[in-house]
């Protein structure tokens, strides 16, 4: 089974949280901590729900080994082809392997099978690259 990872965009603050952990009455944002604490991070405060959008990670890893997660933009190329998009959601993977992490971005640029040959890389977020954002097809 999949661990469920989240990254945690602030609102208020316009920032990036390495990982936010849902607690009962708020969200633990938390730093990168280097690898010390086995990629959890290092917790530094505490906000809100309604002060944080969660993204959740897709277990999926670009040519560079980082993870892709919710909202980051990539760049794939597959077949000849080069694209970019912005991983919109990630699908429920429970009793299926064949749904692919990327499917939403792969699907938008008439990708429909399940390939095993792509190259991707995360170029950006569309919190903080705004002005990266692909227009949609």
């Amino acid at each position: 089974m999949k661990e469920l990872r989240f990254r945690a965009w602030h609102k208020k603050e316009r920032r990036m949280y390495y990982r936010g952990y849902q607690k009962l009455l708020h969200v633990l944002l938390c730093e990168d901590d280097r690898g010390a604490g086995e990629g959890r991070g290092r917790p530094v405060k505490r906000a809100s729900y309604e002060d944080v959008e969660l993204l959740e990670g897709t277990a999926f890893h670009d040519k560079n080994r980082q993870e892709v997660f919710e909202g980051d933009i990539v760049r794939v190329r597959h077949k000849g082809r080069m694209f970019e998009g912005v991983v919109d959601y990630v699908p429920d993977m429970f009793g299926s392997k064949a749904i692919h992490p990327l499917k939403s971005v792969l699907e938008k640029n008439g990708v429909l099978e399940n390939p095993a040959d792509l190259d991707v890389e995360v170029i950006g977020n569309r919190f903080e690259n705004r002005d990266q954002v692909p227009l949609e097809n």
